[in-house]
Parts: structure tokens; sequence; C-alpha cells
């Protein structure tokens, strides 16, 4: 009887926490699902804003590459022709190098050789020419009546030049003096500058050719970035569906969970009453009433004896033998 009660406790307490349980979780549950439902949405909403973004960026990045791609195609043409230009300079620098170091500075000193003869000449032609403009009359002739005549003659030459010929050539052979020598040390740096411009050249035209390396390896990102682009996009699709979709199956899983929650609350009744009732007694079990009834003998013995089987369940006062309930009047009545 003990562990009757016992047992009917624990399926009692039990069944009530699993009830208990089962009722508070179908009404928390809809909140939960509910917020779950408002989290994800919010995470698919935010999801779809970050694959725009991505594809917008893409977008640009493609665009961008374009640029680049074009801006490098100018650069490697310039680049390239800077270097043939440089290159195409150097016969040039040559040329000037020896004008300048060897022509010009034994013109100068060609000159330089001639001046002294030149300033001598000029020296010459400075004195005549000044004798030259001196030669004239200007004078009047007296008339023997009275009154006089105007006489003027001179050769038309007016030289009178504040500096003379042939200083101004002492002058330009003194600016002379050391210019040979110095256009010749110019060889020397015409010629660094020459070696210059070619490895300058040289390296224009890497430049170049790496410059058209790298432009030929951005077009060919162009590509990707276009799958990636598509990429992005059917991804973008693919969130707006699920979020499209995912209302109406959140509200089918909150439903369905406080529905099978509710059931298996409900089911609890069943070991609740049981438990209840082995808990108070009422569920005890009583022995069916025997009887005895002799057994034929099978031999000599002493006494007969007897095997026990269970009574048949009397039958109502309100039921005669045939099994039809007797009416009211007749119950009480003699049989």
């Amino acid at each position: 009887m003990l562990l009757r009660r016992i047992l009917g406790f624990i399926m009692l307490l039990t069944g009530l926490a699993i009830l208990a349980l089962a009722f508070t979780g179908a009404y928390f549950a809809g909140d939960v699902l509910g917020s779950l439902s408002d989290g994800l949405t919010n995470s698919l909403a935010l999801a779809t804003q970050s694959l725009d973004a991505a594809r917008d960026t893409l977008a640009l990045a493609r665009d961008t590459l374009n640029d680049v791609n074009g801006g490098l195609g100018t650069a490697v043409a310039a680049t390239a022709n800077a270097g043939q230009t440089l290159d195409g300079s150097r016969p040039l620098l040559d040329n000037v190098t020896a004008v300048t170091t060897q022509e010009v500075p034994e013109a100068v000193e060609g000159i330089q050789t001639a001046l002294p003869n030149m300033i001598q000449v000029a020296s010459v032609i400075d004195r005549t020419l000044t004798t030259l403009s001196s030669v004239g009359i200007d004078r009047e002739i007296p008339l023997p009546f009275g009154g006089s005549i105007p006489l003027q003659f001179d050769l038309g030459i007016d030289y009178n030049p504040e500096t003379s010929f042939d200083d101004s050539l002492r002058v330009f052979e003194a600016s002379l003096t050391g210019l040979p020598e110095s256009l010749r040390g110019l060889e020397d740096d015409l010629q660094a500058t020459n070696a210059n411009l070619a490895t300058l050249a040289t390296d224009l035209q890497a430049t170049s050719d790496n410059l058209t390396l790298i432009n030929t390896r951005m077009g060919e990102m162009a590509p990707l970035m276009d799958q990636y682009t598509s990429l992005v996009d059917e991804l973008s699709r693919t969130v707006t569906q699920v979020e499209a979709d995912l209302g109406d199956r959140l509200n089918v899983l909150r439903f369905g969970t406080i529905g099978l929650l509710i059931a298996v609350g409900l089911s609890q009744l069943a070991p609740i009453y049981l438990g209840w009732e082995l808990l108070t007694g009422h569920r005890t079990p009583q022995s069916p009433p025997v009887l005895l009834t002799p057994v034929a003998p099978v031999a000599v013995v002493a006494a007969p004896t007897y095997s026990a089987i269970p009574a048949e369940p009397a039958v109502p006062s309100s039921i005669d033998a045939t099994g039809v309930e007797l009416p009211e009047n007749e119950k009480n009545g003699p049989i």
C-alpha cells in the first residue's frame, strides 16, 4: 500500500511538473519564436543591404578597373614613346657635344688668333674715318663791293663714335678669353648626360613593359569582377526569397510548437489521474470471490477434493436471469 502511494505521488508530481512546463512553454514559445522571427528578419534585411552594398562596390571597382586600364594604356604608350625619344636624342646630343666641345672652341681660337690683326686694321680704319670726317670747307668769301659768299664742302662722312672700332674689338677679344677651355670642359658633362639618357631610355622601356604586364593582369580581373557581381546578385535574390518565406514558416513553427506543447501537457492528465488514485487509495485492487465445487473422484479416495474457481458476479436484483432489466415496480417484488 505504501509503495502504491509513493508511486502515485511520483506519477502525480511528474505529471503536474510536465503539465506546468508544457503550458509555460506554450505560453512563452510564441514570444520566443516571435522574437526569433524578428531577429532573423532583421538579420536577413541587413544581409540584403550588405549584399547590395557589396554589389555597388563591385560595380565601382569594375568601373575603376576600366579607368585604370585606360590610364595604364596611356602610360604605357607615353613611357614607350619617351624612351624612344630619349634614345633617339642621343645622336643629337653627340652632335651637340662635338660642336660645343670641338668645333666652337676651335672657331673661337681662330677668332682670337685673327683679332690682333683685325684690331690693327680697325685702328687704321678708325683713324682714316676720323681724318675723312674732318675734311671739309666751311667759310665765307668776301666780295669787293661788300657782302660775302658762303662756301661749304665736305665728304659726307660723319664718324665720331663714343668707342673706337679697335677698342670695341679689344673688348670682344677680352670676352673670348677662356671660352674655348670652358666649352671643352663641357665634354665630360655632356657625355655623362648622354649616358644618363641611355639609362633613362632603358628604364622607361622597362617601365613600359611592366605597365603593359600590369595592364594585362588588370584586364583579366574585369571578367572575375563580373562573376563576383553575378554571384552577389544570385545570393541577394536567394536571401530575398528566404526572407519572404521565413515569416510564414516561422508562424507555422510557432503554432505547431504551441500545439505540440499543449498536446504534451494534456497527455499528462491520465498519469495525473492515475497517480491521484494511487495516492488516495481509490485504485486498491480487490480479490474476486471464489466458489468451491466438488470434483468427481478418479480413484478410491477417503474424501472428496475441491478446486477453487472464480464465482460469477451476482446478478443485480433489477435484472432477471434472462438479462432483461425488470420494470421499476417489479424490482422489489417476489421472484
